[in-house]
């Protein structure tokens, strides 16, 4: 700005503004450019500017000292939200979940329902900055009632009036710069500060404290993190300058803050919490903080962008980002993941390709580490039965844990059915096959007499909290039993995209 004070600038403005306004005797003076006595007591300095115009803020209902109250919006959970929501880092929400849990009584912290009221133990919490310094979460600046805040003069740079560390919010303002610069054409940029030129007054804004971006329309956004433009100069340059939008957040809450961007660029499309489907069974979901279409064509011209905000643990691999590319859709991550980055404990899925009831189940008992006989032939009546021996044949035979299993298939000969019922009376666990069983029907025949609980569901085999993407299969997800493995199992076809995420994600996958 000029080198006058802030308040007396302001003040200096009202004055010009007001004789300005009385030299004509009968024009009342404009609404937004009053100033209220008590504003004028304070030395000229401004109340805080509403935080973003326009949009709907979500008020948090009265609750105990030290929690904060949320309601969960679609597509929520508790990790997504204390990182989106209140600019959590990952090490910061993973420790804060527990105590979430608690408070809220929650088993699955994915699984919320959409308009519940959930508490949130950010009042009193502390975290760590960049340099191990402690600081407090998210929570918003206030000004007691009667007292002033701190003028520009007072708190210097900008971006170090929150009282977070200024080197994180710089680097999530670069980051920023730098998505803006693949979004927005160059020749469409203005990296002119705000000035304004009227001949009764002169307005000009430090860059460096109120940075701005170009918006896709022509127009300019106005940065005011900290909503520190008074209400006056707000007013002044919405009236000199309509091409100019302010948004009033600060780029270390970064979700609210791309918001806010995105709102004011004048794309053709901007939508928020995207989920898009690929596939029926495997079924891979992608989800994505923004989708944005930036001109009416961009669907045609394959260019829509998805945007991820959150720091995820591991990043989107290679196959996810090309198989995105071709359909159409262009990720960008402008927040590098963090965490771990490699990948979870291995688990084994295995993929049955059979198809008749007989290579089934074998394909089943080779997976579970089973050894079995072929075509055994098993006592039903011995020596210890009156003299009379009696054996009958099974398709397959195997011990576990101490019992004895028989895997028989029925092929309408009543005599073969009844001999290998009466085994079920000797002791034997029969697994009676018939012509027409698929995958899910013998596999739910062999756990159910192995004693293995597990059924047959859609299950997510790797969670939306490690990445902006799930897959979701239909299978049999066991445990191990005696001398039987346990693992999923699945007869759904694996294309290479989803055994390339399976894999990144530490699936083995085996194929019987």
């Amino acid at each position: 700005m000029s080198s006058l004070a802030p308040r007396l600038w302001v003040g200096t403005v009202f004055a010009a503004v007001a004789l300005a306004g009385m030299s004509g005797g009968a024009h009342a003076l404009d609404r937004r450019f009053e100033l209220s006595p008590s504003l004028l007591s304070q030395g000229g300095e401004a109340p805080a500017a509403p935080r973003s115009e326009g949009r709907s803020v979500r008020k948090s209902e009265r609750a105990p000292a030290g929690l904060t109250d949320y309601t969960v919006r679609p597509g929520d959970h508790i990790f997504k939200i204390l990182m989106r929501e209140y600019g959590l880092s990952n090490r910061e929400a993973e420790a804060l979940i527990p105590e979430v849990r608690r408070i809220n009584g929650i088993a699955d912290i994915r699984r919320l329902r959409v308009g519940q009221t959930i508490r949130l133990p950010l009042g009193a919490a502390a975290g760590n900055d960049d340099r191990g310094r402690s600081r407090p979460i998210a929570r918003e600046a206030t000004v007691a009632p009667g007292s002033r805040g701190p003028t520009a003069k007072e708190t210097g740079h900008l971006l170090r009036m929150t009282g977070y560390a200024g080197e994180r919010e710089t680097h999530d303002l670069d980051a920023a710069r730098r998505l803006w610069d693949g979004l927005v054409a160059a020749e469409v940029r203005d990296a002119r500060p705000i000035r304004i030129e009227d001949r009764n007054f002169s307005l000009s804004l430090d860059p460096e404290n109120f940075p701005t971006f170009p918006a896709a329309d022509g127009g300019r956004i106005l940065v005011d993190a900290e909503g520190r433009i008074p209400p006056l100069v707000r007013a002044l340059i919405e009236e000199k300058e309509p091409s100019v939008r302010i948004v009033s957040e600060n780029p270390r809450n970064r979700r609210r803050f791309l918001s806010s961007l995105l709102e004011g660029a004048g794309f053709y499309s901007v939508e928020e919490n995207v989920s898009l489907e690929f596939g029926a069974d495997p079924r891979l979901t992608v989800t994505a903080d923004f989708k944005v279409e930036k001109s009416p064509d961009s669907l045609l011209r394959n260019d829509v962008i998805l945007l991820n905000v959150d720091e995820y643990r591991r990043g989107v691999p290679p196959a996810l980002t090309g198989f995105l590319r071709r359909e159409g859709f262009q990720l960008v991550e402008p927040f590098p993941a963090r965490g771990e980055s490699t990948p979870p404990a291995s688990q084994t899925l295995y993929q049955i390709t059979a198809s008749e009831p007989r290579d089934i189940a074998d394909s089943i008992l080779r997976a579970l580490n089973l050894r079995y006989d072929v075509d055994r032939s098993v006592e039903l009546f011995g020596s210890g039965d009156g003299g009379v021996t009696l054996f009958v044949r099974t398709d397959r035979y195997f011990e576990n844990g101490g019992d004895r299993f028989v895997v028989s298939h029925f092929d309408g000969d009543p005599v073969s059915y009844t001999l290998t019922r009466l085994l079920e009376t000797r002791g034997y666990r029969v697994i009676m096959l018939g012509d027409h069983d698929d995958f899910r029907v013998v596999a739910e025949k062999i756990f159910g007499r192995l004693r293995m609980p597990g059924a047959f569901a859609r299950y997510d085999l790797v969670p939306y909290r490690e990445a902006p993407y799930g897959i979701q299969m239909s299978g049999f997800r066991v445990p191990r039993s005696g001398s039987a493995t346990g693992g999923f199992f699945t007869n759904a076809a694996l294309n290479p995209l989803f055994r390339d995420l399976l894999d990144f994600n530490g699936y083995s996958i085996v194929s019987y």
